[in-house]
């Protein structure tokens, strides 16, 4: 573990303003930052505690796409019949049982011929489209994340079938036990960095004034994107979970 301080200071006979401090203390998969301003004015210590820690995905849905056409309705079902068990052929190839696949809804869309000058739709239809979606639910993730590259291998053999995408997830009551000790850790540094900076500059913390909890952001790692309205990615099996909370204390000389 290792911690980093920086602050700046200013004393006066008439009260106490320090301009900035910035507490770090970070671990392997474990951090916190402090971020302390008092007013001199108001005589008050504001500290705005920040903590993280890295999780993995324990499973994951990959979701894609079948799709065939035809000019013959009932062709056009048969030809997605076959792109069906083509996939359930691949899947159960690598190993996913059957009540881990979901195949939702066929949709069907008739698309209709052109005039020939191409200026207007035409009431004879040119083919039917169809398409269905699949959903396949793993708690192994690694492989997860590599079935979209071997079921776009199928289209190199003539079939027509989307690769999707794969979306990885942390339970979410391991997630509601984390944001509690991520909560509890940033409120202790940001206390502990409040005491130090006011007993550095001969002044003790009071009461609190004012405590407020930001919102809870799960980011990819090393990502700096963040919502009002707090963040969940699910592109990244190695996800990194961040809280913001923000004390005032009262400070006496």
């Amino acid at each position: 573990m290792s911690e980093q301080t920086k602050s700046s200071g200013l004393l006066s006979q008439t009260g106490l303003g320090i301009a900035l401090g910035i507490a770090l203390v970070a671990c392997t998969i474990l951090a916190t930052k402090t971020y302390v301003t008092i007013k001199e004015s108001q005589n008050y210590i504001q500290v705005k505690g920040y903590a993280e820690k890295a999780i993995v995905s324990e499973s994951g849905i990959w979701s894609g796409t079948i799709n065939a056409a035809n000019a013959s309705a009932v062709d056009a079902y048969k030809a997605i019949d076959d792109q069906k068990q083509t996939v359930i052929e691949l899947l159960k190839k690598e190993g996913y049982a059957e009540n881990t696949i979901s195949w939702k809804t066929i949709h069907r869309q008739a698309i209709y011929k052109k005039s020939p000058d191409g200026q207007y739709m035409t009431n004879d239809i040119e083919r039917y489209e169809l398409s269905q979606d699949v959903e396949v639910v793993s708690a192994d993730v690694q492989k997860l994340s590599d079935l979209p590259a071997k079921i776009n291998d199928l289209n190199l053999k003539g079939h027509d079938v989307s690769a999707g995408s794969v979306r990885f997830y942390y339970p979410s009551d391991k997630l509601d036990a984390l944001k509690v000790s991520l909560l509890a850790e940033a409120s202790k540094s940001a206390k502990e960095r409040a005491d130090q900076f006011a007993i550095n500059s001969g002044n003790k913390i009071g009461r609190l004034l004012n405590a407020r909890q930001g919102v809870f952001q799960v980011t990819a790692p090393n990502s700096s994107d963040i919502s009002d309205y707090g963040t969940y990615d699910t592109s990244s099996i190695n996800k990194v979970v961040k809280i913001v909370v923000t004390m005032t204390y009262s400070v006496k000389e």
